[in-house]
């Protein structure tokens, strides 16, 4: 087993695991520079939460429940149940596997739902290390999964595996068997549920913690001890309903070297993390917010979009996905790989997705700003540069020292800056949907200009804050993002015009489809509790 982890090392780094943090984009407005290069950025803080206890490494089952409303999501410490019905695997042209809507599907509406084969928590609030998700499929033996033999893992051959996913009232009937079987005799067949595994993990707690400073780590699996891989913890697998599933682990045997290579590879384009579950959502469920890391094999099926028209975060263990925008029947359903690359311009995009996943993006979003880009060129490049290698660090080093003068002059360049892209817009009539594709690949700009505001005490930059957030809901609705400049927007709004004016109206309005594409359709008692709870997480602190 200790050669079989090491055989590992070359072909997976610890930086690379976990970059499909997607929607949740966490880049704090005081401290966004310092972080603009980090694949998974820190989430706003709330010492409420800064709580130590042991970190988990589990995997849950869903339950076979029809919809709920989405008030149920919600509830104290519920159990969410599975759902697929919304998406089935089609064949796309050009881009091989993918999920299309078997039906309309509204603002807000559940489009999967869907329990991790391997979850691994940690309520440090950070993510634990990419390594673990590894270590539990091999010390498991969960490669045994027929999961392994379907998803993506870099080549041709297995973005093209057509099969079928599981009904919902396929799933929580007890059974959860572990099948090892080629391709070929998947093809058009169910996979199976993901095999449950719990495991107390004391000494991972400490691995996951340690993965903040990964300078020293030169491997995927580099500096780990057998002790530290296992823990001091026991673990349990639950067997199928037959009493087979424990046996079947057991014969299964270790994977030989180009086995090993082919699940790092399949770790690595399908693993998701992220720093925190979502503030809001935990505060209703009574439950503390987790970094985590894991994988969630029918949410691996989902392609990228740079403006997708889903949200996603975890609930409970579950992954949940809602439409962010109304999505038609036959349409491709997608999701954001990057995090907070989503907001970097089109080129840093592109060349992040082909180095990491292999492929060009030529999604909606990229192909318009590529189109457009000579009629914007003047600024667009030299703005994203002189803000990140100039202004950027001028206003942390100001804001160090406490000159206000300096951080005037920095806001001073940056909306100079702004005006010449307005300038550019109106000059070359682009279109309002490209204006919002390159403001949101801006951001950084605006990023930067509200910190300058706030050190000054200024307010809030009303022009500013309603392109960005007309530009976020463009290509990042339903992230917590989009809900922190949706509250920020009517607040502002109702301190100039007035809690009873048309402008307050229409901001309500806003910051209502902002919190419908992030939690759903809730409830008229619900919607004001998780705005509170918002702008107490996001805002106020």
């Amino acid at each position: 087993s200790t050669s079989m982890l090491h055989t590992m090392q070359s072909t997976l780094s610890i930086d690379r695991v976990g970059w499909r943090c997607a929607v949740p984009l966490r880049w704090p407005f005081s401290r966004n520079l310092r972080r603009r290069t980090d694949r998974i950025p820190l989430f706003i803080g709330s010492n409420k939460y800064d709580q130590v206890c042991t970190p988990q490494a589990h995997v849950a089952s869903g339950l076979s429940e029809p919809c709920v409303p989405a008030d149920s999501w919600y509830a104290s410490s519920s159990p969410n149940p599975r759902h697929v019905k919304s998406v089935k695997v089609a064949m796309l042209e050009g881009k091989g596997r993918g999920l299309i809507a078997t039906h309309d599907i509204a603002l807000g509406e559940v489009v999967m739902a869907t329990p991790p084969l391997v979850l691994v928590t940690s309520p440090l609030r950070q993510r634990p290390s990419g390594e673990l998700v590894v270590d539990e499929i091999l010390e498991r033996k969960l490669y045994g999964s027929a999961w392994f033999s379907v998803l993506y893992d870099g080549s041709s051959r297995s973005s093209k595996a057509e099969f079928q996913l599981a009904p919902d009232d396929a799933a929580g009937n007890g059974s959860h068997t572990m099948i090892s079987e080629p391709v070929d005799a998947l093809r058009h067949a169910q996979p199976p549920e993901p095999v449950v595994v719990s495991t107390s993990t004391t000494v991972k707690a400490v691995a996951a913690a340690s993965a903040a400073s990964p300078a020293k780590k030169k491997g995927f699996l580099a500096s780990r001890s057998s002790a530290t891989r296992r823990g001091t913890g026991s673990a349990v697998a639950v067997a199928s309903a037959g009493g087979q599933g424990s046996a079947v682990a057991e014969a299964l045997p270790l994977p030989n070297r180009r086995e090993q290579t082919r699940l790092a590879k399949v770790v690595k384009f399908n693993c998701f993390g992220d720093d925190t579950e979502d503030l809001a959502a935990c505060e209703c469920r009574g439950e503390q917010p987790r970094g985590h890391i894991g994988l969630w094999p029918e949410f691996a099926l989902f392609n990228h979009s740079c403006a997708p028209n889903t949200s996603n975060y975890v609930i409970g263990d579950s992954m949940v996905v809602r439409a962010c925008r109304p999505i038609k029947t036959g349409e491709e359903v997608t999701i954001c790989y990057l995090g907070r690359p989503q907001l970097l311009p089109f080129s840093r995009r592109i060349s992040i997705l082909s180095e990491d996943y292999g492929f060009e993006c030529s999604c909606t979003r990229c192909t318009a700003e590529q189109a457009h880009f000579e009629k914007v060129e003047d600024v667009y490049m030299e703005l994203f540069e002189d803000v990140n290698e100039q202004l950027g660090p001028a206003f942390l080093e100001a804001r160090a020292a406490g000159d206000l003068e300096a951080i005037g002059e920095v806001q001073r360049k940056v909306q100079s800056w702004l005006r010449r892209l307005y300038g550019l817009f109106r000059k070359t009539l682009l279109a309002p949907d490209v204006r919002h594709y390159v403001i949101a690949s801006l951001y950084d700009a605006y990023d930067l200009l509200f910190s300058c505001t706030g050190a000054l005490g200024q307010g809030e930059d009303a022009s500013s804050l309603q392109a960005s957030l007309k530009a976020i809901e463009a290509v990042s609705a339903g992230s917590d993002l989009h809900v922190l400049l949706a509250v920020r927007h009517l607040d502002w709004t109702v301190q100039q015009h007035g809690q009873d004016s048309a402008l307050a109206d229409l901001a309500r309005k806003a910051l209502q489809r902002a919190h419908i594409a992030r939690y759903g359709p809730v409830s008229e008692e619900l919607m004001p509790k998780l705005i509170a709870l918002n702008r107490t997480f996001h805002v106020e602190s």
